[in-house]
């Protein structure tokens, strides 16, 4: 996911259609009955709207795409990897458990596997950031940078944590195409701007995606603290950087989007030692390069997107502010297009959940219980007064 931090430091494409065919005749299910809706919504969703599980059995899920022929794809960053090193709480663990799956008969389909993944007692971090293009094909980011693989390691497994840590890859029918490495870039950007963040840097950790009008991508990354474009040859270039928090803490921006304006909004976490209200909603304009907030009052967003009817959505990952006061319950935030105004959706019934996909039929959909917790005690979104295991609890809601 982010880098998790505490005090000063955070406590851290869709397959060609032929072999689309191969895995069923189309979308069954209830998502595939949202994406096949043809009329555009007029109205707005209600603090009542109804919210319902689409599919299960996922691996921390991440990032929400629509792929070719209505397919719901998701990103997962993977079951608990292997390789370990440490102890205690202090153990991380290294392994290419992370995919990317087709979720459209409500069961996932890995259409993309052996993407790297660390685990480091908290959370499962891996590839996150999926968008599908115009030509159909799909995509997706690596967690940190290549100067981030530790030593120690097998030498094949070290190879391959080199080759994809940071990286932006085109996995479009079980693929691994690297594209570029934003990971790496932002890694000597923030060498050579230590000053902005001194305690944290150099840093790297590609976290968002999305597609760039006329060609490229957009991204952001949740440990550099900036927003990245990527032409169509691979050239990463930093266009903003988003500012540290009142309370000192790096920004970590967790989501983007491109708004009917070609403006780019961009959400963040913040972290400890701020408030339950402190994380923004940034705008970054294309035509002037100026950053400026845009939307304010949130608690930890992990997730943002526009609606099929322009509304503008927050995903919060928790409403205490992170990190969480205890298990993290989210929600999400509609914001009207109209006026502005807020319709909290689903309050009290997700678990730590990313993400955002507008559905064309008005309703949303999130990534839920994507992270294990110490204890999930008696909160309406707990399944049990258990941790969340890390492997297969993941699923999808759709909200509306």
């Amino acid at each position: 996911m982010w880098r998790l931090k505490t005090s000063r430091t955070l406590a851290a494409g869709v397959a060609a259609a032929a072999a689309l065919v191969s895995l069923g005749a189309g979308p069954s299910g209830v998502t595939a009955q949202a994406a096949t809706q043809s009329h555009r919504p007029t109205g707005h969703l209600t603090s009542d709207a109804p919210v319902t599980v689409v599919a299960g059995g996922l691996n921390s899920p991440r990032s929400l795409a629509w792929g070719r022929h209505g397919h719901l794809l998701v990103s997962e960053a993977g079951a608990t990897p292997p390789a370990c090193q440490g102890t205690g709480f202090a153990t991380k663990c290294y392994g290419l458990t992370g995919s990317v799956a087709d979720i459209s008969s409500g069961k996932p389909v890995r259409i993309a596997e052996g993407l790297a993944t660390n685990f480091n007692q908290e959370e499962t971090i891996g590839p996150n950031g999926l968008t599908v293009g115009p030509n159909g094909h799909v995509y997706t980011l690596s967690a940190g940078s290549p100067e981030q693989v530790p030593s120690g390691l097998p030498a094949d497994l070290t190879a391959e944590l080199g080759k994809q840590y940071g990286s932006l890859m085109d996995v479009t029918g079980g693929r691994r195409k690297v594209i570029a490495n934003p990971g790496s870039a932002n890694w000597q950007w923030t060498t050579d701007h230590k000053y902005l963040v001194p305690e944290d840097f150099p840093a790297s950790n590609p976290y968002a995606l999305t597609n760039k009008p006329g060609g490229g991508f957009y991204l952001v990354d949740a440990a550099s603290n900036t927003l990245d474009s990527v032409d169509r040859h691979g050239n990463v270039r930093v266009l903003a950087f988003v500012p540290n928090t009142p309370a000192g803490t790096d920004a970590v921006p967790t989501c983007l989007a491109v708004g009917p304006d070609h403006s780019v909004y961009i959400g963040q976490i913040t972290g400890h030692g701020n408030s339950a209200t402190a994380a923004n909603v940034y705008r970054y304009s294309p035509r002037t390069g100026s950053l400026k907030v845009w939307q304010s009052g949130f608690s930890a967003i992990s997730g943002c997107g526009f609606g099929a009817n322009g509304d503008f959505y927050v995903t919060q990952f928790d409403t205490t502010g992170f990190l969480p006061t205890g298990d993290p319950v989210g929600n999400v935030i509609q914001i009207d297009h109209r006026d502005n105004s807020r319709t909290v959706l689903a309050d009290g019934k997700l678990f730590a959940p990313t993400g955002f996909l507008a559905g064309p039929d008005g309703s949303v959909y999130v990534a839920n219980k994507t992270m294990m917790w110490p204890a999930c005690t008696d909160a309406p979104a707990c399944t049990s007064s258990s941790s969340i295991p890390a492997t297969g609890s993941g699923e999808i809601v759709k909200i509306g």
